[in-house]
């Protein structure tokens, strides 16, 4: 399997490439801007983007979406709750000022807890992680999660802004991350990756959960 990771914009987003191997199909996970780039890399590893995968609709996670999608011809994948935002004028109106013109994608499909995602032979199971946003989504691989602002390597996603709950936060790493592997990897939107028995062990947000 195939992760590589860009770091993107004034926010410091983690964008992630995912292939089962190079010169393949790949998907790629919360595209914030900087579009030149990530082409840059796919052409690079010979990768054929066949989806746009967004973890939730916050402009640093997906303001590159739309015009991705138009560069490689592939299909926006979010949920329902979070949609609206691809054609938001707040959303429009911030990527301007990241240096991408966010428009609306013209392929969007909506995903939900218990979707799958298929890159070649690579299988995204897709969990509804609610909490940082009412539509955010995680996916799982054996042994990766890319669960957006879920979780940090020490920390959780804010839960303070518009549609944000902690209870719904902690109750979706309980039900949904909890009983993974420790060994598994935890590829968050930003900062330095971890792995899910660092946090069991080490996070302060966490540990009413055992």
């Amino acid at each position: 399997m195939l992760v590589e990771r860009l770091t993107i914009g004034m926010l410091a987003t983690n964008c992630y490439i995912v292939a089962p191997d190079r010169r393949g199909p790949a998907a790629v996970i919360d595209p914030a801007g900087e579009i030149k780039s990530i082409v840059s890399r796919l052409h690079k590893d010979e990768l054929d983007c066949v989806g746009i995968l967004c973890t939730h609709g916050h402009v640093d996670h997906m303001a590159g979406a739309g015009p991705l999608s138009d560069a490689v011809g592939a299909p926006v994948y979010i949920h329902e709750e979070d949609a609206g935002a691809l054609a938001s004028p707040r959303t429009k109106l911030i990527g301007l000022a990241g240096g991408v013109m966010a428009t609306r994608p013209r392929q969007v499909h909506y995903l939900d807890d218990g979707g799958k995602v298929e890159v070649g032979d690579l299988e995204l199971e897709v969990l509804h992680t609610p909490g940082h946003t009412p539509g955010g989504i995680s996916f799982y691989t054996p042994g990766y999660l890319f669960c957006g602002d879920l979780i940090f390597q020490g920390s959780i996603g804010r839960t303070d802004l518009r549609g944000g709950s902690l209870q719904a936060l902690l109750r979706a790493v309980k039900q949904k991350i909890w009983e993974m592997p420790d060994e598994t990897r935890i590829m968050p939107g930003h900062g330095p990756e971890t792995t899910l028995g660092e946090e069991k062990a080490h996070n302060p947000f966490l540990r009413g959960l055992s």
